[in-house]
């Protein structure tokens, strides 16, 4: 195994020009999945583009508001990280804002819900009904993605969706939507199916215009951290399962899930899902997270974003993606290295390239089911 510290930020440079990548990493995520070896272990980290544009010197906001500014990020993550495609997908409170709730984008920082549309079931009306073509927040999203096609056709465009309970929370208060499920259940599950009819709306209409891709899932709430097991079998699983089912009948693609938090604890109900891959937090041992449900779907995960991305020495990143691929790279179904989390902001520039320059060393000539030659 090749070995060293790199503690120094311009020893870590010098190491970076002699690990570029040979593949682009469509060929490279093919191939791998073919089952033929490829030049390094596929790598991707979530939800990226607000830490880059601290890193690049602009706000979230300008992130949010300037189409130029969002290119620069896209082409520069290509050039600096090697991160390629792009995911103009609803993220966690897009369709309540789309459905009538108020969303709030501060100067710097993380978008929140500021009022909830549903408050009181008997404001069920209130809510706006969902078309994407004509709607004050999808429809401009299709136009951005209309953009990013023109100014970078060789990428890959792709979309994703909040879980169906996570999505509720940006429709109603979570703790109100906590308290239905046990004095009003019913009025939950309808608001819960109604959010996975509008998120199916949002990828049909996505799919229509931009052909099938894998859509990305992300349902924090279903961890077993908010959510009973009972909770979850009852208000989350039955739809869940019928978003993801809805989502493969539109794309003829099994979608991706992530869930934020503790999820051991409903393991076995995820063997039984039609996804393609799950990502889990890095909270969970990914080692016995491959060992479970390594062999029906591909393993995603699991730097921790605050305590080695952001908070980490270079030294601890190049270790935390070394232990990572020891406990995942032999995953009957494959195994792709991301951050455990949405990468915060605060993470520096030299923690994300220590990222990339671990994955293209440590992950060298990769395989399928088997160890990299680069951890020999």
């Amino acid at each position: 195994m090749n070995g060293g510290i790199i503690t120094d930020y311009s020893e870590l440079k010098l190491k970076m020009k002699e690990v570029k990548s040979e593949m682009t990493p469509s060929e490279r995520m093919k191939k791998y999945l073919a089952g033929e070896e490829v030049d390094h272990i596929p790598y991707g980290l979530i939800s990226f583009y607000e830490a880059l544009s601290e890193i690049y010197g602009y706000t979230t906001s300008q992130l949010n508001s300037d189409f130029n500014i969002f290119a620069e990020i896209i082409e520069r993550a290509r050039e600096d990280f090697g991160l390629e495609g792009v995911n103009i997908g609803l993220r966690l409170r897009a369709m309540g804002a789309a459905m009538g709730s108020t969303l709030n984008y501060p100067e710097h920082g993380i978008d929140r819900i500021e009022e909830h549309i549903l408050q009181d079931y008997n404001d069920w009306d209130k809510m706006v009904e969902i078309d994407p073509y004509n709607n004050r927040v999808l429809t401009p999203m299709l136009e951005k993605a209309a953009k990013v096609r023109e100014r970078f056709p060789d990428m890959s465009i792709s979309t994703g969706v909040a879980g169906p309970i996570s999505t509720a929370i940006a429709i109603r208060p979570i703790e109100k939507v906590l308290r239905d499920t046990r004095k009003n259940p019913e009025k939950l599950k309808e608001l819960i199916a109604l959010a996975v009819d509008n998120s199916l709306k949002w990828v049909e209409a996505f799919t229509k215009e931009f052909g099938p891709g894998i859509v990305s899932i992300s349902d924090p709430v279903t961890c077993t951290d908010i959510l009973s097991l009972k909770q979850f079998e009852e208000f989350s699983f039955p739809e869940l399962k019928r978003l993801i089912l809805g989502i493969k009948e539109i794309t003829g693609l099994k979608p991706s899930l992530h869930i934020c938090g503790h999820t051991k604890g409903i393991w076995d109900y995820l063997k039984g899902l039609e996804i393609s891959s799950f990502s889990v937090d890095n909270c969970e041992d990914l080692g016995e997270t491959s060992e479970t449900l390594g062999d029906t779907m591909t393993i995603v995960g699991n730097v921790p974003p605050v305590e080695i991305l952001r908070n980490g020495t270079i030294d601890d990143v190049i270790e935390s993606v070394k232990e990572c691929i020891q406990k995942a790279a032999k995953s009957p179904k494959g195994y792709i290295i991301s951050s455990g989390c949405q990468v915060p902001l605060g993470t520096p520039k030299e923690n994300l390239e220590a990222y990339v320059y671990a994955v293209r060393t440590y992950g060298r000539n990769a395989k399928i089911g088997e160890m990299p030659l680069g951890m020999m």
